[in-house]
């Protein structure tokens, strides 16, 4: 080959080197690379392979540009130390042929024929002693040595734009990620002062013993309950009793996702993927990396995201929206519901496979009304919590408690809390009484109501519960008021009171 030639191709190189090094994206270094190549020196095809830190041993394609008929996915992942690729990333040297037809090393030769190539090189891409991949092009023209040595020094810059390109990508994607979690603790910062899980009931015993057991464990955990039952309070305690409670607790209201932002809400999505992504957004996912991501009432998920949810839980990798590269994630699933999920799988609205991934360890929350006993506890730690709030400190008389008790809640501990508040505007002491508490009207579903069609105030059927109570309570110390009152935790005189007042 002419020196004019090797002259032309020195400064050839040196434009696309200036070219690749004036951009910190690692697509548009890879871009500017394998375009400049082709479009530049005159390569019928160029392309890049990469080591992605997940698959130490197999070399990704990157980016391609020329011979579109070779730009089908064939050979997009090769082994180390296999073909021409993989054994220029296991020896780290060059690979060169300027006699493609007659080299027994290429097992194409209908292609490398039909596509007039004469001439191969391949370089293994090293920074810092660390190897990143592969640079290799073919050309339909032969290649001299001098212009050989100055592709060695281009692939060494080369390395180093992706390396710095890399970098800077790792920590961009850090800063994001620090600011979207900073981001995030602000706005669930008051949620994470929330109560502790309150109660020792049987029913509520048997939930907590089976948190303690899959709690450090790295299985899926399904929490199935009605509404205001603490599906968050037990999927906190999972994520705070296991190994990655130092990493972030990342919850998502699928209820609250409208389909047009679920992806980019779960996955984020790279700039400009949509009309006002003006920068790159982490997802949910991604800002729960290496800790636990809640999916509440998962079942308001819509089919399409559903059966996207399923294959990242399968590959534990994601792709933002806008993207094409692949993120893996390590995450431990907690979600929750409050339908009758069998129902919904039958009736075709949820995928029975991805009900199978995510029924790995199925625990059931406890209604208040299953859980009558914990009321008074969890009264006075609601009442802490409301005063944090502003409110004056109340305290609460046993009658209103077990006012309380005798309701069925349909709302659990989330209607509890609401009518505690209500009290502690309306209260006109500083113990809140019968009196202040709302008219919890309607049928009960407990032990209150004899007939099943009666309907009565609330403050009647607690009437007829203190008096099963006290009955219950004296048949069992054997008429011994004291020790009745003992057994109710109050006091003989208001026991006699209490009495009298019920006619007993």
């Amino acid at each position: 080959m002419s020196a004019p030639r090797s002259a032309s191709s020195s400064g050839t190189l040196g434009r696309i080197t200036l070219r690749m090094a004036s951009s910190l994206d690692v697509e548009e270094v890879l871009a500017e690379i394998t375009r400049g190549l082709v479009g530049d020196l005159d390569a019928a095809l160029a392309r890049i392979w990469l080591i992605r830190e997940e698959e130490p041993g197999v070399l990704r394609l990157a980016a391609s540009a020329g011979l579109s008929e070779r730009l089908d996915g064939s050979r997009s992942k090769v082994a180390i130390g296999s073909l021409k690729i993989g054994q220029i990333a296991e020896t780290r040297a060059p690979l060169y042929t300027t006699d493609l037809a007659d080299d027994p090393r290429f097992i194409d030769p209908a292609w490398i024929a039909g596509s007039g190539l004469v001439a191969f090189a391949g370089y293994p891409l090293v920074c810092r002693g660390e190897l990143l991949g592969v640079l290799a092009i073919f050309s339909r023209r032969l290649i001299a040595a001098d212009e050989l040595d100055q592709l060695a020094l281009f692939a060494a810059q080369a390395a180093i734009a992706i390396e710095n390109a890399t970098l800077f990508a790792r920590v961009s994607t850090l800063k994001r990620k620090l600011e979207a979690e900073n981001s995030y603790l602000r706005e669930e910062i008051h949620e994470a002062q929330a109560p502790a899980i309150v109660g020792e009931s049987h029913a509520l015993a048997r939930a907590k013993n089976e948190l303690g057991r899959v709690g450090p464990t790295a299985t899926t955990v399904l929490l199935l309950g009605e509404t205001g039952t603490g599906k968050e309070l037990f999927a906190r305690a999972v994520h705070e009793s296991s190994p990655r409670s130092a990493a972030p607790f990342v919850k998502v209201n699928c209820a609250a996702l409208t389909p047009t932002l679920l992806e980019s809400e779960l996955f984020g999505h790279e700039r400009g993927a949509f009309t006002g992504a003006t920068q790159r957004r982490l997802g949910r996912f991604e800002l729960a990396d290496g800790g636990t991501l809640f999916l509440d009432e998962i079942t308001e998920l819509p089919l399409d995201a559903q059966s996207k949810l399923l294959r990242v839980l399968q590959e534990r990798e994601i792709e933002r929206v806008g993207g094409s590269t692949p993120i893996p994630i390590d995450v431990r699933i907690v979600a929750a519901t409050n339908r009758d999920i069998d129902a919904e799988v039958r009736a075709g609205r949820f995928r029975s496979d991805l009900f199978f991934r995510l029924n790995v360890f199925p625990l059931r929350l406890p209604p208040l009304r299953e859980r009558r006993d914990d009321i008074p506890a969890l009264v006075a730690s609601l009442l802490e919590k409301i005063a944090t709030r502003g409110f004056e400190r109340r305290g609460i008389d046993l009658d209103a408690v077990a006012y309380l008790q005798a309701y069925d809640w349909p709302g659990n501990v989330r209607e509890l809390e609401n009518v505690l508040e209500r009290a502690a505007v309306l209260a006109r002491g500083p113990t809140i009484r019968v009196e202040d508490l709302p008219e919890l009207a309607g049928e009960s579903k407990g032990e209150v109501a004899d007939a099943p069609d009666a309907v009565a105030t609330l403050k009647e059927r607690v009437s007829d519960f203190e008096r099963t109570l006290i009955a219950d309570a004296l048949a069992r110390a054997g008429g011994n008021q004291s020790e009745a009152a003992r057994l109710l935790r109050t006091s003989r005189a208001t026991l006699q009171y209490r009495m009298r007042v019920l006619g007993l």
